[in-house]
């Protein structure tokens, strides 16, 4: 009887601790450059600067554990990218129109450098917002200059008429030219659809409305086609550009509460909807398939009176129609009252949702600043073990030929890649579990995992030799499907002569 109930606590003690070290999981920041929140700093106009600073804020969150960057590129109608129809922001030299001196491509260098360190790049653009003010000096190649007519002026900014059927054609424009451009993983949008409602503000797009509105349509109902009709276009445009790109959206935390919709809304009763105040019917374009995966910004803590947690975060695990969530947290309020224990909670919270697979932080600076050591706690407890990228088996589930001729001998482990897999894609990296013989589920524990990288040899520490382990690799490709494990190669036991 004890002997089982030995059995039995030290089951429910690994299956715990496997639930809280998941070998797949999105860690990812947001990096801002609007208004130089995250990256470059204010007036760093140097290029040469900028790409030291970068390196800094990577390394750092290579460090973490993070392994996905959501990088802002375009801001206003203005693009942190040299291949582009839209000018070069202010950000970076301080001028809209001006190229970064000493010239280098932003885009293009920070791909590199994050694919560099095996994390992906996602390329984060806003949607709605043509100009910060409507009094910004802003370049003769601007979209205010040339389509004056597509904008309106609401609460002090140039915005987009998302009513406007050039309007949308010209996005979705935009992000083929980066697809086709630049090695981007997948392209983002925030929650900036419509409008955040301003009391003092009226958005006069009733012109568009009653040339474009179909018979007896509201204009909510509108407005809230037009933003569908944007999102399924630049999908659309994303699976014929290159299919393999993912899309995603990250939209504020609340869609409808239930006193506006009893059936599909969240257990929430007041406060700003995104489906009734921003035209955002993410829950629409879930259900379409147009996204890949959704990355609600759930920035309340865990006892909110209006907005709690876990209670919207229940609602998108249950409202994601098969698709990823990837939590988003608001990690900027430990620099005002959070605590590092609130964060803790929210992480628990997110890895307990079946279809939560991921986190995303906004900003960078809470973690490279490491405020309340919650980046400290990330390292030690959270992120301690490394954690592959979830898979996206309706854009690919091919994975590669396993790795063949597995060599040890001198500390030095070596392999050669496997046939070419089924769909011909390339190997994107390679990893190496240490494994224990008795071990029959060793591919499902992170804690395995010695390498991943590139390289196709790797030299190991003394305390990895350990007689009764061996070494098995696997091989991914860009989108994270995994090879079977090559055969093991066994450490030898020590001869006793």
């Amino acid at each position: 009887m004890m002997r089982l109930i030995f059995l039995l606590f030290f089951s429910l003690l690994f299956s715990g601790l496997q639930a809280q070290v998941p070998k797949r999981e999105l860690r990812g920041v947001w990096v801002a450059t609007v208004q130089n929140i995250d990256w470059p700093s204010p007036r760093n106009y140097d290029g040469a600067k900028q790409k030291t600073e970068f390196i800094y804020l990577l390394n750092s969150h290579q460090k973490t554990g993070i392994n996905a960057l959501f990088v802002q590129i375009r801001t206003a109608s203005d693009a942190l990218y040299a291949k582009s129809a839209e000018p070069w922001t202010t950000y970076l030299s301080g001028k809209q129109g001006q190229a970064p001196s000493p010239y280098y491509d932003p885009l293009e260098f920070m791909i590199d450098q994050t694919h560099a360190r095996g994390m992906e790049f996602h390329a984060w653009l806003n949607l709605n917002r043509a100009s910060m003010s409507s009094r910004s000096l802003l370049s003769s190649e601007h979209v205010a200059r040339k389509h004056p007519e597509w904008l309106l002026t609401y609460n002090g900014q140039l915005l987009f008429d998302f009513g406007i059927p050039a309007a949308r054609h010209y996005i979705a424009g935009l992000v083929r030219n980066i697809i086709l451009n630049y090695d981007v993983d997948g392209i983002h949008f925030d929650d900036y659809f419509y409008p955040y409602p301003d009391p003092k503000s009226t958005l006069n797009d009733e012109d568009t409305y009653v040339k474009y509105r179909l018979a007896g349509e509201s204009k909510a109902d509108w407005r809230r086609r037009n933003t569908s009709a944007l999102i399924q276009e630049i999908s659309e445009t994303i699976r014929k550009t290159n299919p393999k790109i993912k899309f995603g959206i990250s939209p504020f935390g609340i869609w409808r509460h239930k006193t506006a919709d009893p059936v599909n809304g969240s257990p929430t009763v007041k406060g700003l909807q995104s489906y009734d105040d921003l035209y955002a019917d993410t829950d629409h374009w879930l259900k379409q398939g147009w996204l890949d995966y959704i990355a609600p910004q759930l920035y309340w803590d865990t006892a909110h009176r209006v907005a709690p947690f876990k209670p919207l975060a229940d609602w998108w695990n249950a409202h994601s129609y098969g698709r990823p969530v990837y939590f988003g947290m608001a990690s900027y309020h430990l620099g005002d009252v959070w605590s590092n224990k609130e964060m803790k909670k929210q992480v628990e919270i997110s890895r307990s949702m079946p279809q939560g697979q991921g986190l995303i932080f906004y900003s960078s600076t809470s973690l490279t600043k490491n405020m309340k050591a919650f980046r400290d706690t990330l390292r030690s407890n959270y992120f301690a073990h490394t954690a592959l990228l979830p898979t996206t088996p309706w854009l690919d589930s091919i994975a590669p030929h396993a790795p063949t001729q597995v060599f040890l001998a001198n500390k030095k482990l070596k392999w050669q890649a496997g046939e070419e897999s089924d769909d011909k894609d390339p190997v994107a990296y390679y990893v190496v579990y240490r494994i224990p013989k008795q071990d029959k589920k060793y591919l499902e524990d992170p804690r395995n995992i010695v390498y991943k990288g590139k390289a196709t040899e790797l030299i190991l520490e003394q305390d990895d030799l350990k007689p009764g382990y061996g070494f098995t690799v696997t091989a991914f490709d860009r989108l994270h499907n995994e090879s079977r494990p090559s055969a093991v190669a066994w450490i030898k036991p020590v001869s006793s002569d």
